[in-house]
């Protein structure tokens, strides 16, 4: 049975790691207010050159783009994939990094072969102990997603597809949804777009129909630098919404900490105070026997 001392040894280490837990918890917190402030900012943007994309295809009907295919089957099987992976840099986050490499799996495995783009440490440490095929693995540190960070991601992909590197580009990434949910590892096709997405429907556009815009030097030259900025944006939005997930399961996994930090504390406490009340009964019990002896033997 452990000493009185060795418990309060233990119970100063929970406390003294219970604090640490507290800490990483706050800035979670405050990391992840400030990335969704920071995607907030700039969605108004990307929403608004959406929206002009649109307008271009309801210009020319006929427009034809590199990064379109109307007759894309989700469900087929084979070709090469590119597949960026957007994992933490660190774990103590719960499950969140291995759900993702699970989604990168699955992609994995639908192709004939694939070429792996790593944004995160742990990724890239994963992919190179499972020895498979990582073209690159961005040096970007996933502790402060950015704009900028966004773009020299997405220039080095568009890259690597024009060179014909691979035939699809996917990205794999987790999709934050608020509140107590750490988000959900998804994927999604980023190149080639399904047309039929920019299409406009109805009177969408109906509001600006009067408006006549021209485009310099034409609408397909317009149209192309418009769909590079627009994969920016969602690359931008990919890694945000990953920070943020990253943050809220480092939040619940730390809050879990604490919460086994206080239940073991409890029961730590409790088992010194018997401890304690043992010493103290044992000692009582002693000098009372000494006391008696004592009398006896005067008697």
């Amino acid at each position: 049975m452990a000493s009185t001392k060795e418990i309060k040894n233990r119970i100063k280490s929970v406390r003294d790691t219970q604090k640490i837990t507290n800490a990483m918890y706050l800035i979670s917190s405050t990391k992840m207010r400030k990335a969704k402030r920071d995607a907030e900012k700039t969605k108004p943007y990307f929403d608004l050159l959406r929206r002009e994309i649109r307008r271009m295809f309801a210009v020319g009907n006929d427009l034809r783009s590199r990064y379109f295919d109307s007759a894309v089957d989700e469900e087929k099987s084979g070709g090469r994939f590119g597949i960026l992976v957007i994992t933490a840099d660190k774990g103590l986050a719960g499950s969140y990094n291995q759900n993702v490499i699970r989604e990168a799996d699955k992609l994995i495995a639908r192709s004939d072969e694939s070429t792996i783009y790593v944004v995160g440490d742990y990724g890239w440490r994963y992919f190179r102990g499972h020895n498979y095929n990582v073209e690159t693995a961005f040096e970007h540190s996933m502790n402060e997603p950015t704009l900028a960070m966004a773009r020299d991601i997405t220039f080095e992909l568009l890259g690597e597809f024009e060179y014909g590197d691979f035939d699809r580009l996917y990205v794999c990434y987790t999709d934050f949804r608020g509140g107590l949910s750490a988000g959900e590892a998804v994927y999604d096709r980023l190149i080639p777009f399904d047309r039929d997405d920019f299409v406009p429907e109805g009177d969408e556009l109906d509001s600006d129909a009067s408006t006549v815009f021209e485009y310099e030097p034409d609408v397909k030259t317009v149209l192309e630098r418009s769909i590079q900025s627009s994969i920016v944006g969602y690359v931008y939005s990919a890694l945000v919404n990953s920070y943020c997930s990253e943050q809220n399961a480092r939040m619940m996994a730390m809050e879990a900490a604490n919460d086994n930090a206080s239940d073991l504390l409890a029961g730590l406490q409790l088992e010194y105070n018997h401890l304690r009340q043992n010493a103290i009964t044992q000692e009582i019990t002693e000098i009372s026997s000494g006391a008696r002896s004592l009398k006896k033997k005067r008697k």
